[in-house]
């Protein structure tokens, strides 16, 4: 006979097995999205191997650059694995913190490698004192393992959604980080969407305009990460191509920027693509629709194969 005791024991024992099912299926059903790095638009980057070749910038390069277009055309002649270690604006300007992340992330022995270092005034600039950098904050500043899957240290620290979110926001997803570093965008492109999205953005960069400066320290660290990356293979600065508007509020704000790109570039015996007039489809005027990124990468390449011949 089952006294009230006994009930309750077998009714939390019922319950225990519920829960332990439940975290096992869940755990089943999370350890290939963790495991294929698919937590997220930066995650992914943190658990593939050590890189042979880069892509530098922020989220203009990190949508707008494919490495797998790049390697198709440009074949063995670079190291690999060539990924895209470009972020956002927030996390990923040029400063110290970027560069000790890309030093982690470039494995030690390259000598042949290819780096495409994209360049741009935000990714220069800075609010504030020179040498208070914000992304030193960051996961850019303080995520040490970088080549480690899964990434645990990514995972309990940057990492801040419950984890059952991570299922239905990787179903749901709008944006896809492929394995080399690509992060695809899908949104829609309509005319009136991008519009407005593009009067959204241009707002965003007209109180950046007005809030920051160029930064004598990251144009220094930029300085360093082209001379660091030298020594182990060939470095390219590229200047992503934007909506008419975004440029012609970039040249109000640093009406010299080009021609002080293009004397780095010299200095540093680098070349230097400009294709920031260049008419490449938008989806807010400063980052390449998916379907643009395509051709452009094509063009990148092709472009390359000629200035690297020098």
């Amino acid at each position: 006979m089952k006294t009230p005791q006994t009930s309750a024991v077998l009714k939390l024992l019922g319950r225990l097995a519920l829960l332990a099912g439940a975290v096992l299926l869940g755990a089943m059903a999370l350890g290939p999205v963790v495991l294929r790095g698919r937590v997220d638009a930066f995650y992914g980057r943190f658990t593939g191997p050590p890189a042979g070749s880069l892509v530098l910038g922020t989220s203009r390069a990190a949508q707008g650059i494919r490495p797998a277009v790049l390697a198709g055309q440009l074949g063995s002649r670079f190291e690999g694995p060539l990924l895209n270690y470009a972020f956002t604006l927030t996390h990923s300007p040029y400063g110290p913190a970027y560069l000790r992340s890309i030093q982690r992330k470039l494995r030690p022995g390259v000598k042949n490698g290819l780096f495409i270092v994209a360049v741009d005034p935000w990714s220069l600039s800075l609010t504030g004192p020179e040498g208070v950098y914000p992304e030193d904050n960051s996961f850019i500043g303080q995520l040490h393992q970088v080549s480690q899957n899964p990434n645990l240290a990514y995972l309990t620290t940057y990492q801040t959604k419950p984890l059952y979110r991570l299922l239905l926001d990787y179903a749901t997803a709008t944006e896809r980080l492929h394995p080399d570093g690509w992060l695809e965008v899908n949104i829609g492109t309509d005319s009136a969407q991008v519009r407005a999205r593009t009067a959204r953005k241009l707002q965003d960069y007209r109180l950046l305009a007005a809030s920051q400066h160029l930064s004598s320290g990251r144009l220094q660290a930029l300085r360093q990460t082209i001379r660091f990356l030298q020594q182990h293979g060939r470095v390219v600065l590229v200047r992503l191509p934007v909506g008419a508007a975004l440029l012609a509020l970039e040249q109000q704000y640093q009406p010299g920027f080009d021609e002080q790109m293009r004397q780095l570039a010299a200095q540093a015996a680098a070349p230097y693509l400009d294709y920031s007039n260049v008419p490449y489809a938008t989806t807010d005027g400063n980052h390449l629709q998916r379907s643009a990124s395509g051709p452009f990468s094509q063009q990148l390449a092709s472009d390359l194969q000629k200035a690297l011949r020098r």
